[in-house]
């Protein structure tokens, strides 16, 4: 087994012998610096190299149309020591890559999830801490997926072209990765926007995005680590938020009460926003007008936004927390 360097490429294992199947998974998986593999992605990259690999030099002949069609290589693989089954649950093929080029890669959790639900997305504390909005840590990763189909969303690092004549992966809710629990919450598909495909190890990790992420604390602040957390992410965020979109997607909500958390948090970080007027001018009284929703009414008061200030707000008027 050749020693790969996280820079190889196909083109390498086209001097000399015939490409593998197993070289040919494996260099694919180093150029991304992937250190996990699964049954659909090695359906995936043997089409990929079918396509680059003339049929003069690979020792196999047709791509696979289905996962069934790779499971002897992946036993041979293992076999030879190239992959170890990563342990999620019965009956999901999810593996370590285990040659010389992924000693140097650490285990990431995110990889594993991603391969395991491929339409899932890190969301509340996990995401406020994998966009560095926080400095605290879950005990479990948070992850949200679509209650019902999975609409235009593909796996992550994947196109149409390369689901041509084969079903789409189906996700599976795993209760832990690498030993830490996954605690799922189902999304409306009407609601399951706001998420981006970020590369901090060089393949793809579905997040949602740093401006869903401080909406969703002001909705569930007790997922994203307390309201305080949720503010000084705010704080954090100010200058580095896309305004445009932020306003688009607290429109796509449609919550009254979440226009006025925004509006008062905007105006206290000093962001403006043409939407704020027209959100003020909506902005009434009611049963769920609070900054926190399952805390009681304080008498402290915001006129503007007809919002009762529940929370402490000491990190959005410039002190920590």
């Amino acid at each position: 087994m050749p020693i790969f360097t996280r820079r190889d490429h196909l083109a390498p294992s086209l001097s000399g012998n015939k490409a593998t199947a197993s070289l040919a998974i494996l260099q694919q998986l180093a150029a991304e610096n992937r250190r996990v593999l699964s049954d659909w992605r090695a359906v995936l990259l043997m089409r990929r190299a079918t396509e680059t690999i003339p049929a003069n030099r690979r020792r196999w002949d047709k791509p696979p149309t289905s996962v069934s069609q790779v499971y002897p290589y992946l036993r041979q693989m293992r076999l030879r020591g190239e992959i170890r089954p990563v342990d999620t649950r019965p009956g999901l093929h999810i593996y370590e890559v285990t040659v010389p080029y992924a000693s140097g890669l650490p285990r990431d959790e995110d990889e594993v999830l991603m391969e395991a639900h491929p339409y899932a997305s890190l969301a509340y504390l996990s995401a406020l801490s994998f966009h560095n909005l926080t400095e605290e840590l879950p005990k479990e990763i948070l992850a949200i997926t679509p209650a019902i189909g999975t609409g235009d969303l593909l796996p992550p690092g994947t196109h149409r072209d390369d689901w041509e004549g084969l079903p789409l992966v189906r996700g599976s809710l795993v209760r832990r990765v690498l030993g830490r629990a996954v605690r799922w919450f189902r999304i409306d598909p009407r609601r399951y926007f706001g998420l981006g495909e970020y590369r901090p190890r060089g393949y793809p990790v579905r997040v949602t995005t740093p401006e869903r992420t401080l909406l969703d604390g002001l909705l569930r602040p007790e997922l994203s680590g307390g309201i305080e957390v949720v503010l000084r992410a705010w704080a954090i965020g100010r200058d580095t938020l896309d305004l445009d979109s932020l306003v688009h997607q607290v429109d796509q909500f449609g919550i009254g009460v979440l226009r006025q958390r925004v509006g008062f948090t905007m105006d206290e970080l000093g962001l403006h926003h043409q939407a704020l007027a027209k959100w003020q001018t909506t902005a009434r009284r009611g049963g769920s007008s609070k900054l926190v929703g399952s805390a009681p009414y304080a008498s402290n008061y915001s006129e503007r936004w007809n919002l009762s200030l529940n929370a402490p707000l000491t990190a959005l008027r410039g002190g920590e927390v």
